[in-house]
């Protein structure tokens, strides 16, 4: 069974064997996504790279080879006694990635189920902080770059130096780049105008293993940055290819065939009879969902990564999976509201929030000081050719679910490491087109490795099915369903109607140095790529 995770995750698991599966390529019922998606696979060299395509997916891993964690992996099975299979043992490590796997036919599947509970009785609750924050595993030796910082500035030219020269020795990044020199949060997007390089800044080291085996900032608890995300991101921004993302959509057969059913006098006598085994026909009635990825490969781990917080989102919002204390999902919202449906087609999807970017007088430091994630709602019905459109009357429950939800994913970020990934993604799309429109105007220098997608991360199979995001409830005359769509939509080009000048808030920040920073070992590099 072949294993691919998404998330910033390691654990110990037994042996398993890994094969590559084919799947034919797909097109998305999305009318959003319809005319946007590609599902070719960006292709091409390296100056000196000596070959077209970087570890693509007829690699043994899967990922880029640039990219592959094993540097990391290796030192804690140096740390941690066990039977490992380097040592004759039965034991070994893979990067273990937020409980979700993909099958070799491109289906995503989760490794345990949480059990169905109707969401007015809910009563799990997710795992709290403190055991989150708890460290498994220290890695304070891996370098002088855990060293704790509140502001730390990673030169992405001088990373783009040394990825260049790892292709050209055909090597694969190490832990510092894996990792992005420790950095956990982008909070500055800065040009030193002596150097022309550009930085992104903010809090990095301290980064620990939990006893779910996440890496997390042991205060912030966000996973880091993660090079594969750069890697994927910063080609498709800076060579303005405009919106990327995911969609997770029903197939319109199955759900025509659902609805179906639903109306049928032999069904409704089903319904009145036994509610309990309705519901799990009408759910194998309907099926799997389409997932697709959208302006990135769609073997892309980046894009994976958006399927699966998307995924998770919207479970949270049926009560499929337990919240934070707080956050109402969409049954108790309905009930709050009073509203009352049979059944309701809800999409939801994570897309840029409209905040507004700090920006200094001259242009060469921007502050993300607010969230750059925002969840919007849309209700949908099914027209006469069985095709999903915008329906005439808004579902105030789902529009509640999404506007609270966006207002409290800071919290969600600290108990859900798959949203603080999902942060970071959309951090570095905004960074990144920073960077490319000041580029354009000819401020800072140009990159050999992050503007070519030749180096691109790539699983080895493309998601392409999902168990449908569905739910039902009982009411007091029958039962009540939902089903969901939705998905991830980026679109950089947004970010500069949101840059406004504010001197006063940047005023202490400097490029120069990090504050307290000690002096850094120089094991991996001749030169750091961070201050």
């Amino acid at each position: 069974m072949l294993r691919i995770y998404q998330g910033v995750l390691l654990a110990a698991v037994w042996v398993s064997l890994c094969v590559h599966g084919t799947s034919q390529d797909m097109q998305p019922l999305s009318k959003l996504h319809s005319q946007r998606f590609s599902n070719s696979v960006f292709a091409g060299s390296v100056p000196g790279g000596g070959g077209e395509r970087i570890g693509g997916a007829q690699g043994g891993a899967g990922g880029a080879s640039l990219a592959n964690f094993s540097e990391l992996m290796n030192l804690i099975e140096s740390v941690i006694e066990g039977p490992w299979v380097n040592d004759g043992g039965t034991a070994s490590m893979f990067p273990f990635r937020s409980g979700v796997r993909i099958d070799p036919q491109g289906l995503i599947e989760r490794l345990e189920d949480s059990k169905q509970v109707d969401a007015p009785k809910l009563q799990l609750q997710p795992p709290s902080r403190s055991s989150l924050s708890q460290p498994a595993i220290r890695l304070d030796a891996i370098g002088e770059w855990q060293e704790p910082t509140q502001l730390r500035w990673i030169s992405l030219h001088q990373l783009d130096e040394q990825l260049a020269e790892q292709v050209r020795q055909g090597k694969s990044a190490n832990i510092a780049m894996e990792l992005l020199g420790g950095l956990c949060r982008i909070d500055y997007v800065a040009l030193d105008s002596q150097t022309g390089e550009w930085l992104l800044g903010g809090p990095a080291g301290s980064v620990a293993a939990n006893a779910q085996g996440e890496l997390l900032h042991s205060e912030l608890k966000l996973p880091p940055v993660l090079l594969e995300d750069l890697l994927t991101i910063a080609p498709h921004v800076l060579n303005d290819k405009g919106e990327f993302g995911c969609s997770i959509d029903p197939i319109q057969e199955r759900l025509v065939a659902a609805y179906k059913m639903a109306r049928s006098p032999t069904s409704i006598r089903d319904l009145r009879s036994d509610p309990d085994h309705w519901a799990q026909e009408w759910k194998a009635k309907l099926g799997r969902q389409r997932t697709t990825i959208i302006g990135v490969p769609d073997d892309s781990p980046t894009g994976y990564a958006l399927l699966v917080a998307d995924a998770h989102m919207k479970r949270i919002a049926l009560g499929l999976e337990p919240s934070p204390a707080g956050l109402k999902n969409y049954w108790l919202e309905a009930d709050l509201l009073g509203q009352q449906s049979k059944s309701s087609m809800v999409r939801w999807w994570f897309t840029l929030s409209d905040s507004r970017i700090p920006w200094d007088n001259e242009r060469k430091i921007a502050h993300l000081v607010h969230s750059n994630v925002q969840v919007q709602s849309e209700a949908q019905i099914l027209n006469a050719r069985g095709e999903r459109q915008a329906a005439d009357r808004p579902d105030w429950a789902a529009d509640a679910f999404a506007r609270n939800f966006t207002t409290q994913f800071e919290v969600l970020q600290e108990n859900f490491a798959i949203y603080g990934r999902l942060r970071h993604i959309f951090d570095l799309a905004v960074a990144m087109e920073i960077i490319r429109s000041q580029m354009q105007a000819g401020h800072g220098k140009p990159f050999q490795v992050l503007q070519r997608s030749a180096v691109q991360p790539h699983l080895p199979v493309a998601p392409r099915e999902i168990d449908s995001v569905v739910a039902t409830r009982r009411s007091s005359d029958g039962m009540v369903s939902a089903i969901v769509s939705g998905g991830v939509t980026i679109e950089p080009r947004t970010v500069s109607k949101r840059m406004r000048l504010d001197t006063e808030s940047l005023r202490s920040i400097s490029v120069e140095t990090s504050p307290g920073e000690r002096e850094l070992c120089l094991e991996h590099f001749e030169v750091p790529f961070w201050r």
